[in-house]
């Protein structure tokens, strides 16, 4: 079996929303200009599967934001002073933006001194599979862990942080606060296809599962604490527990041809960023089930690629997209014909008529 690998270039996201804040968050006196956000547009790439965020931001998706309130601008994180500490948003058909209320919290407003940094996480559910946490460096995710049911798999976003707001100005998609999002996973992605043309046979792929893949792990935006820092130090560590059984890509049989094609109805698959050989454990690997039907008989068949030894990757990154192709390759039946030699034997004795 053959695989082509391609890999797409980090996507970034950009959003916008709305928010109302009392007098009591952070001490600053409240404007009548709500809070918004210009929900994240993710860069260009285009949607491969279900479980990805692109551009523009789905509408159904709620992200958690937080901000701290500044008398000036951001010098450091401990420098200002909690406003709003994960508050959950979604969209606003009305005013096209995100905000807290369509969420069903309390609406939050603009100060009328000072000014607001803020920074996201999507999605808001993300806090049901690992603890978020906004620190002086950025967001970090402790125990994150990846759903055994592809079906299940999400997205899972940091933003930059958006310093010095003081109104929901910025925003390209949306009316609001601009966001910019970067994806923590990497995405798995599948096509497949023939070797050839082959007549009056027919390849039908059944499964394709990623093993061995580790499914918990510690995130780390690792961001410098200072205004107009990146977030190019964002990591992974520790993870851990390999999920041996393996995520099911294909949902439906798909009978193949010549021409590389996407799975049919395929699960999302994304996934922690990690090593694919896994020291002392079992380094990740692509396993197949397909048969092979000739007319007179259907043989079924599997196959098992160790995609870390001998090919173009040795790791899945954060923000990547990982588009294997797999081959289904036939090799005809060929006879060598030999015919043993014959073995003389005299026959003696007299033979008389």
């Amino acid at each position: 079996m053959k695989k082509t690998l391609l890999f797409a270039a980090v996507a970034s996201v950009a959003l916008a929303g709305c928010v109302k804040n009392d007098p009591a968050n952070g001490g600053a006196v409240a404007s009548d200009a709500k809070i918004s956000f210009d929900a994240p547009a993710v860069g260009a790439v285009t949607r491969a599967v279900a479980g990805e965020i692109v551009n523009p931001y789905d509408k159904e998706e709620h992200f958690t934001v937080y901000a701290r309130h500044y008398t000036g601008n951001y010098t450091n994180f401990n420098a200002g002073t909690p406003y709003m500490t994960a508050v959950e948003t979604a969209y606003n058909e009305t005013g096209n933006c995100w905000d807290s209320e369509s969420a069903g919290g309390q609406a939050y407003y603009w100060p009328k001194n000072g000014k607001l940094t803020f920074q996201a996480y999507s999605p808001t559910d993300a806090a049901l599979d690992c603890t978020p946490a906004w620190t002086a460096s950025g967001f970090t995710f402790t125990n994150f862990t990846v759903k055994q049911n592809p079906a299940e798999h999400y997205d899972l976003m940091f933003s930059e942080r958006s310093y010095n707001r003081t109104a929901s100005t910025g925003g390209t998609n949306y009316n609001g606060v601009d966001i910019n999002f970067k994806h923590a996973l990497s995405s798995v992605v599948f096509k497949v296809k023939t070797g050839d043309a082959y007549a009056n046979h027919t390849i039908t792929l059944k499964s394709i599962k990623l093993l061995n893949a580790y499914e918990t792990g510690d995130f780390n935006q690792n961001l410098a604490d200072q205004d107009g820092a990146t977030t190019t130090a964002a990591a992974w560590e520790n993870q851990r527990s390999e999920y041996n059984a393996g995520y099911e890509v294909v949902t439906a049989e798909q009978e193949l041809n010549e021409t590389a094609a996407d799975v049919a109805n395929a699960n999302p698959i994304i996934v922690l960023p990690q090593e694919l050989a896994h020291a002392g454990a079992n380094n990740v690997s692509i396993a197949v089930e397909y048969t092979i039907d000739n007319g007179t008989a259907e043989i079924e068949q599997t196959g098992l690629v160790d995609i870390s030894d001998g090919y173009s990757i040795s790791e899945f990154e954060l923000g990547k997209r990982y588009i294997f192709t797999l081959t289904f390759a036939l090799d005809k039946i060929y006879f060598s014909p030999e015919v043993e030699a014959w073995e003389d034997v005299e026959v003696t004795g007299e033979i008389k008529f």
